[in-house]
């Protein structure tokens, strides 16, 4: 899930631009992918009884990879299962994913390599500013986008850091991460959406944030 798309912007500044059916698709792709901030949260509060720990975050992780790499082959191979989600959900698929993997896979084995990796609050910090950060990225660089940057804008960059700075703000205030440290994964994870790394963002920014929190003495 790429976020702040820069193509099939309507001329007429944002407010025609948040009237636009390319506006509208992107918000409802960005809505499903802010569905999963409950992961981090999770991570952070336990909640439920069970996952908890690595080990039981492990087996669940593995089965949802698992279940939604397999659903990307077959929908990738049969023609009929390609073509239901091409109906239902129409330009929420980007170019890129109708011939790969979708950016949800890319987001789920993200969360399961922050697992493995990172201590839990830095695991839910890092995939918590993956999942907000990408979304607001996009949902502002499409509406106020105009100062191009690479292949996004500089306002699109500026919404997700202020989503990205909100988080880490939650981060200290919950007393997870020191303000220092959910600070640096903050800006790391914002200079690698802007950035064009040749990796998918969910992986990019949940990998980049998360190294720079751990490397600051806070995972393991």
């Amino acid at each position: 899930m790429h976020g702040d798309p820069g193509s099939g912007r309507p001329a007429g500044g944002a407010l025609a631009r948040l009237r636009s059916e390319s506006w509208f698709t992107e918000a409802q792709r960005k809505a499903i992918h802010l569905g999963f901030l409950v992961l981090p949260l999770e991570l952070l509060h336990q909640w439920l009884p069970w996952p908890r720990g690595r080990a039981e975050w492990r087996l669940v992780l593995i089965a949802l990879v698992a279940m939604a790499i397999a659903l990307d082959v077959i929908r990738l191979h049969e023609p009929r299962v390609r073509r239901f989600f091409r109906m239902f959900f129409g330009e929420m698929i980007r170019e890129h994913e109708r011939l790969s993997l979708l950016g949800s896979t890319y987001l789920l084995m993200a969360t399961l390599l922050a697992v493995e990796i990172f201590a839990q609050p830095v695991a839910a910090g890092a995939i918590g500013f993956t999942v907000l950060g990408d979304a607001f990225a996009a949902i502002v660089g499409k509406a106020h986008g105009r100062t191009r940057f690479f292949h996004k804008t500089l306002e699109g960059a500026a919404g997700g850091l202020v989503a990205c700075l909100a988080w880490a703000a939650y981060l200290s205030a919950t007393g997870r991460l020191p303000w220092g440290v959910s600070l640096a994964g903050a800006m790391a994870a914002s200079l690698v959406e802007l950035l064009p790394i040749p990796l998918d963002d969910n992986l990019g920014m949940t990998l980049f944030a998360g190294y720079t929190m751990k490397l600051l003495g806070n995972g393991g």
